[in-house]
């Protein structure tokens, strides 16, 4: 019979909003509800969390601090209806929970609230030696506590500064030979998450051993062991996928028996993607990451569009004509992809807007992650023969690229200056009747583009059929009005002046166009 179980979790982050997707902000709930629930099924004597139980980047509302307090509150209820017993939860300050700019933690208010224990070491800086005072529970402080003849320390998160108090754990640290003494830290061993900074399995880190039994660690979100082969650190991962790149991992907790002798049993809660009833499992949200779909071979986006929404159907992704699920079943998935290949057409045509509101009207899918890794085959290298200002480049930049565009490349010139006289207006007071008529007056100082204005006018206005009939005479009569304004322009007034709130246009014609309240600038 065990002498003590415990169940070790980490980096749970209560709060996270993934994606702004409001479902995936409730997802991290129901995991650790779900993780409780199971430490009770397995009549544990406490549960260790080693850092980011909250994840507080974005600040925290009361909402969420509500929901946080009704969970623990539940635990602490169902544990004594089923057990007749609460269980203790034993915590310690991750990196997402580390206050910039105060002492104060929303854990340390959870503490004072005898929802958590909050075990935290203190470092002297005088004396370079950490200090593990015995927890107190009426000022809630305190490093170190005695659970089921198991001893807890925790120390929060050091960050870069971890590796230099490593060699005085030893000495904080009372060794006795019945007697097994629990670590819990928040910092990854290197090498096993290539995107973080970890601490090597160094000689000082192995010293350790001698008066730690069990290192309950977090921050890195997959979970290992180390050494393999006799472990004694042990990292669960994280309860939700944080980011796409851990659904590959192994993640989830600890079942943790303890035997006379120091002698360990360790069982592993793993995360499985959708709906699931095995015992040993976490639900999570399911995750479909496919593999590029290469469209190269298609000679307009508009077809592509119809081979990607093809290729996905194949690839399994839910249909709404088939049931649709709500948003709460962890079945409903977030679908990741991405399109890839040379293509004949400019990247202008890649309405990847389009796209994605096609894939949500046909698929059953709680969120999209939709990655562009086209290359045009119309792009080319910009040379320059001499060294050039930053304008200059800037200037030579922005023609090649209306250079592809075949209905752009006439007006190449009038659009780059027109675009000058916007970045004037974002550098300034804003003055969008003028520049509604330096556009307007681009537009008259060009017969095409006029008759090509006029025409649109008129589609918007509905009172003429292009298509249908000669429209020469109404198109004379009316440019004869514009040209007698321009006219009249011209001689009262060479230049724009700045704050002329002078209209050159009729109501219902360049208005029509040209909404102030639509200028995004």
């Amino acid at each position: 019979m065990s002498r003590v179980k415990f169940l070790h979790l980490a980096d749970i982050h209560l709060g996270k909003k993934q994606y702004n997707i409001k479902q995936r902000y409730f997802d991290y709930f129901t995991a650790f509800r779900n993780v409780l629930g199971k430490g009770i099924e397995q009549k544990v004597d406490f549960v260790l969390i080693s850092g980011d139980l909250i994840d507080s980047d974005e600040g925290v509302n009361p909402s969420m601090l509500r929901e946080i307090i009704n969970i623990l509150n539940d635990f602490k209820s169902v544990s004594n209806e089923k057990l007749h017993r609460e269980i203790p939860i034993l915590c310690i300050e991750g990196n997402h929970e580390n206050p910039l700019f105060s002492d104060l933690t929303w854990l340390k208010l959870l503490a004072d609230l005898d929802l958590i224990i909050l075990l935290s070491g203190t470092y002297d800086r005088d004396k370079n030696e950490i200090k593990f005072n015995e927890y107190s529970f009426t000022t809630h402080s305190g490093g170190k506590i005695n659970l089921n003849g198991c001893n807890i320390y925790g120390l929060n998160y050091f960050g870069s500064a971890t590796s230099d108090i490593l060699p005085l754990l030893n000495n904080a640290i009372s060794s006795e030979k019945n007697e097994f003494n629990i670590l819990m830290m928040h910092f990854g061993i290197a090498d096993y998450d290539q995107k973080k900074t970890g601490i090597k399995f160094s000689p000082a880190l192995e010293r350790l051993h001698k008066s730690i039994d069990y290192l309950a660690l977090g921050h890195f979100h997959m979970q290992y062991v180390v050494p393999e082969n006799h472990p004694w650190i042990f990292n669960p991962g994280s309860l939700e996928v944080n980011e796409v790149s851990e659904t590959f991992n192994e993640r989830g907790a600890f079942l943790i028996e303890v035997f006379d002798n120091k002698k360990i049993q360790v069982r592993r809660f793993l995360c499985i993607e959708g709906n699931t009833s095995e015992p040993l499992s976490i639900p999570n949200r399911r995750f479909m990451v496919l593999k590029d779909i290469i469209i190269e071979k298609i000679d307009s986006f508009h077809k592509a569009q119809e081979f990607i929404m093809e290729k996905l159907t194949k690839y399994g992704v839910p249909l709404k004509s088939n049931q649709i699920l709500d948003n709460n079943n962890l079945d409903k998935p977030i679908l990741y992809f991405a399109i890839r290949g040379i293509i004949s057409y400019s990247q202008l045509e890649v309405d990847l807007s389009r796209l994605k509101n096609k894939i949500y009207e046909k698929f059953d899918i709680l969120g999209l992650k939709l990655s562009n890794r086209l290359i045009s085959s119309m792009d080319q290298e910009i040379t320059f023969d001499r060294e050039l200002s930053a304008e200059e480049i800037e200037k030579e930049i922005f023609l090649g690229t209306l250079e592809l565009e075949k209905r752009f490349k006439p007006y190449k010139e009038q659009i780059f200056n027109i675009f000058q006289d916007i970045k004037l207006h974002l550098n300034g007071k804003k003055n969008y009747k003028k520049l509604k008529k330096q556009i307007g007056g681009w537009i008259l100082s060009d017969e095409r583009i006029f008759n090509q204005f006029l025409s649109e006018v008129q589609k918007r206005n509905g009172d003429i059929d292009i298509k249908a009939r000669d429209t020469s005479s109404e198109t004379n009569h009316e440019k004869e009005k514009f040209q007698q304004k321009k006219q009249i322009q011209k001689e009262e007034e060479p230049e724009f002046s700045e704050g002329d709130d002078t209209d050159l246009f009729e109501e219902g014609e360049i208005d029509d166009i040209i909404d102030d309240e639509d200028l995004d600038i």
